[in-house]
């Protein structure tokens, strides 16, 4: 008898996508002195359009027995300055590594996705792979501008068309295990025509420098940050900020063939404001949309959403944002 060597399988991909667009925006805001004298703007933009410029690597290598080590190292760039994206942050999408099993499922350890992004986010415009607009200021985290550090995740196997899992974020803070922290659940069913997606998140201090959204290489202390948007920057800065971000979503999309029918609902929420005496800020946002293919090469697609938030303090809240985009392609 004779033994032979067996060598594991392995192999690593370099990928990525170059996505460049020019782009006019009729009133920009440029502050001189205290006084805004912008307006019309030109300029490039390679980090918002359908695809994100960006370029990675991943691999796996095979252990046996339906086990497998992976990892993946993905960066947003650029292009225009050649500068990272994600606030300048080196490999700021995702940056992870982990074990793979065909019948047990998958759990991850890094900077990742979290479960709305997994299981809901993917049902939505502006991932469903036609590209569109983020929910304004992306308060529910479906266009993924937030990137959580720390995490373990877990995955599924598919099951008969149901996949499930979640993530826990360790805050990494001396003396306190429950500041900067969070977990995500999520679960997403896929048979036929018919998709549907839940998840549940919730994270602590969520403006601190490394918490859920205020994570990138440029994150600085809530008291002094300019980085969150108008929508939710009075919860987010200065003192006494939001303890808590929670977010609940569902979505789902239905195949008529030539056509298909998406919506999406989720609740934002920015609890326990020291400012105004432990309030909440409360959001919900809605999206319907439609895509029909006229042929292999041409399509189109409409996409409406509606935010509206509710009045947290005297004139502070109570906001209402509509947007809607046509796109043919």
């Amino acid at each position: 008898m004779v033994a032979l060597p067996v060598y594991a399988q392995s192999g690593v991909t370099l990928y990525g996508i170059l996505d460049e667009a020019l782009q006019f925006n009729t009133n920009s805001q440029n502050v001189v002195h205290g006084r805004n004298v912008g307006g019309r703007q030109w300029n490039l933009n390679s980090l918002s359009g359908p695809s994100g410029s960006r370029w990675g690597m991943r691999g796996a290598e095979e252990l046996g027995s339906g086990l497998s080590a992976v990892f993946t190292l993905e960066s947003g760039i650029n292009l225009n300055s050649g500068a990272f994206g994600q606030g300048g942050t080196a490999f700021g999408r995702q940056a992870f590594v982990g074990l793979r099993s065909r019948e047990a499922g998958s759990v991850f350890m890094g900077r990742q996705y979290d479960s709305i992004n997994d299981y809901v986010a993917r049902l939505s415009f502006t991932l469903s792979g036609y590209g569109g607009i983020d929910h304004p200021g992306d308060l529910d985290n479906m266009g993924h501008q937030s990137h959580i550090n720390n995490t373990i995740k877990y995955v599924s196997p598919n099951l008969r068309g149901l996949t499930f899992g979640g993530t826990l974020s360790a805050g990494g803070v001396a003396g306190s295990i429950a500041q900067n922290s969070g977990f995500s659940v999520g679960a997403r069913y896929a048979q036929g025509p018919l998709k549907l997606g839940v998840a549940y998140e919730i994270y602590r201090n969520p403006s601190n420098i490394g918490a859920a959204l205020n994570s990138n290489a440029n994150a600085v202390s809530p008291t002094s940050t300019s980085i969150f948007e108008s929508l939710n920057s009075g919860y987010l800065t200065g003192a006494n900020p939001a303890t808590t971000w929670q977010v609940g979503a569902v979505g789902g999309t239905y195949d008529f063939g030539a056509a298909t029918l998406g919506l999406v609902w989720s609740n934002v929420r920015y609890g326990n404001i020291g400012r105004y005496n432990g309030a909440t800020a409360t959001f919900n946002d809605m999206e319907v949309h439609g895509i029909y293919r006229f042929g292999p090469a041409l399509s189109a697609a409409l996409d409406y959403n509606y935010l509206k938030g509710n009045a947290v303090s005297g004139d502070i809240g109570d906001q209402t944002y509509h947007q809607a985009i046509f796109r043919g392609s």
